[in-house]
């Protein structure tokens, strides 16, 4: 069954059988470099996007175990996601991928990026590709009856962005009707809302409606009635198909279209009649409120939070944790590593003894923080929930940040590099362990 995991970027690999790639690359590297070279102004609208909103709320990306020895996993949905974030960590890796403008905006957006990185990608993870494989189909093969990704048209798009912005001409054109009662929603998803926004963006047209423009909103010139009248005479002559898009491209044709207007339907402004063709509409209505930007706070550069009050009695293991509480997690990132190793190893020392547990100080980490979860549960001073990722960082198998066996990489592997974000990680999933180990 799948589970939602909170995953380090560095944790995660492209997968090398994307369906965008027309072979299967060899290595992480060529893949992220053969996607980007695929699609380069996408990837670097991604990864503006990434920076200025963060990752997307509505899309988490699939994942699965990558079954190798660091505990990573595939990205088997969202790779492109996965490639901008690569390239927001280290645009140089895409030298040769994208092109000197493409390349040139990576950079400028990953100067920005390293201010705030994202150091946990919120995924759902499954055992393997036949797992993910349906709802990989719905997401990227249309509409499928409904049970796939339905779009939006053209006028449910204008009409979300008229909720954060001013309406566009078709969306207030198409409400005024329905306000006057002469436009069904049946009717109104029939009319073609691109053509027209052309058709009423053009002046010759509007003065044969009766409408006029004011600072991008339609302005009634005449008597509601009749001009309802002949912008439901527009809206019908484009939702039938006689007049299509091909026949009003041009400004001529448009200018054209407007000559062509039946006398019976044509408006003649009324001398001092004018109103906003919104006033109607929204006379009586709540307004809603802007939605404000809510910015990402900057990612703390010391690995222990100002928050987060330890009571420690022990001389030395206050002061590791003084120097944790100091230390940047940027500049010192390698000594910061090595000291939560020991910080959390002389902390479960510390429980040991002062409880009487009968693990001692030579047994290995895993069975000494074993015995002091177990006490800790016991006492009630951990919930089995909270409990949860320390099991799993003891478990040999663990595929979640922090594992005990990568903490022992960082001061035992020269290969092994720690980066700020996954030490934050680590933390942030030890840190009610390690508060409930040093509550009195």
């Amino acid at each position: 069954m799948a589970e939602y995991l909170g995953i380090a970027p560095s944790n995660l690999l492209v997968d090398s059988e994307n369906p965008r790639l027309s072979q299967p690359n060899e290595g992480q590297r060529e893949t992220m470099r053969a996607l980007a070279k695929a699609m380069p102004g996408k990837i670097v609208a991604l990864a503006k996007d990434i920076v200025a909103e963060g990752l997307s709320l509505s899309e988490l990306p699939i994942v699965m175990p990558a079954d190798d020895e660091k505990n990573r996993f595939i990205v088997l949905e969202g790779n492109r996601r996965l490639v901008a974030l690569k390239a927001l960590e280290n645009p140089d890796t895409f030298i040769g991928s994208l092109d000197a403008g493409a390349l040139a905006s990576m950079r400028s957006l990953s100067k920005t990026y390293r201010e705030s990185p994202i150091d946990l990608v919120q995924c759902v993870a499954v055992k393997n590709r036949a797992e993910a494989e349906h709802w990989i189909m719905l997401r990227h093969t249309g509409e499928n009856e409904g049970a796939g990704v339905v779009r939006w048209g053209g006028d449910e798009a204008n009409r979300f962005r008229a909720r954060r912005g001013p309406k566009d001409l078709s969306t207030q054109a198409l409400d005024y009707l329905e306000a006057q009662g002469v436009l069904t929603p049946d009717e109104r998803a029939e009319v073609p809302a691109s053509t027209l926004r052309r058709v009423l963006g053009t002046p010759e047209v509007r003065a044969k409606l009766g409408l006029g423009l004011q600072g991008g909103e339609l302005q009634v010139l005449a008597n509601d009635k009749k001009v309802a009248k002949a912008l439901k005479y527009v809206a019908s002559d484009l939702a039938s198909g006689k007049t299509t898009v091909s026949d009003l491209y041009k400004k001529a044709q448009r200018k054209g279209y407007a000559d062509k207007l039946p006398a019976s339907v044509v408006v003649a402004a009324t001398k001092g009649e004018s109103r906003g063709i919104q006033e109607s509409n929204e006379k009586g209505a709540v307004k809603t409120k802007s939605t404000k930007k809510v910015r990402r706070s900057k990612a703390r550069d010391h690995l222990i939070p100002s928050d987060c009050i330890l009571r420690i009695r022990h001389a030395r293991i206050r002061a590791i944790e003084g120097e944790l509480r100091t230390l940047s997690l940027e500049s010192h990132t390698n000594a910061v590593a090595v000291l939560l190793r020991v910080f959390i190893e002389l902390s479960a020392d510390e429980y040991i003894s002062s409880h009487s547990l009968a693990a001692t100080a030579h047994d290995k980490l895993r069975n000494k923080l074993e015995h002091v979860l177990n006490d800790l549960l016991t006492r009630k001073k951990l919930t089995a929930q909270q409990a949860k990722p320390v099991r799993k960082a003891m478990a040999r198998d663990s595929y979640l940040l922090p594992s005990i066996d990568l903490m022992h990489d960082y001061i035992h592997n020269q290969n092994a590099f720690p980066a700020p974000g996954d030490l934050r990680a680590h933390w942030s999933s030890l840190q009610p362990f390690v508060m409930a180990t040093w509550s009195p």
